[in-house]
């Protein structure tokens, strides 16, 4: 059992904000680069404790054979099944081609979000984010019952929330 997924990162971060005298223009040194990014694509497999990350020109179907040659390659003599997201770039007629040719790895495509699963989710659509932050934060430790860690072992809904 294998996990993957990949995410990209662009090398020229944005600056907040800071402060410079009047009339002169604000100057950051720094050592971005304009237009640059860094792809990774990385799997882990916990059972086995094993875990590996690639580093791939772009995050699509090319990146992700990359990632496939190099997991084959690694856990060599083992069955795969690796579980990954409903990407486009997962699926089509070269993973297809790749996952013939390779019959150790076999893909199992995980199910889409679900928030009604979430029980956060549920808190967050009950109560506006606009509204009274103290009874939104008081509803969600009474509805996950949270208990206060003093000594007295009040419910936190009956203390003000510490955030």
């Amino acid at each position: 059992m294998v996990f993957q997924d990949e995410t990209g990162f662009t090398l020229h971060p944005r600056l907040g904000f800071g402060w410079a005298r009047r009339g002169q223009r604000l100057r950051v040194p720094t050592t971005s680069q304009h237009c640059t990014r860094l792809n990774v694509s990385g799997w882990v497999a916990p059972l086995l404790g094993r875990y590996g990350m690639i580093r791939t020109e772009r995050g699509n179907r090319e990146g992700f054979l990359d990632l496939l040659r190099d997991l084959y390659r690694r856990l060599r003599g083992l069955q795969i099944t690796l579980y990954v997201d409903g990407a486009g770039w997962h699926k089509g007629v070269p993973v297809r081609d790749f996952l013939r040719t390779h019959p150790r790895l076999r893909l199992q495509y995980l199910p889409a979000y679900q928030p009604a699963l979430n029980r956060q989710e549920r808190i967050w659509s009950s109560r506006s984010l606009r509204g009274n932050h103290q009874l939104l934060v008081r509803h969600a430790r009474r509805h996950l019952g949270y208990r206060a860690a003093n000594n007295r072992g009040l419910d936190t809904s009956e203390t003000s929330p510490t955030l």
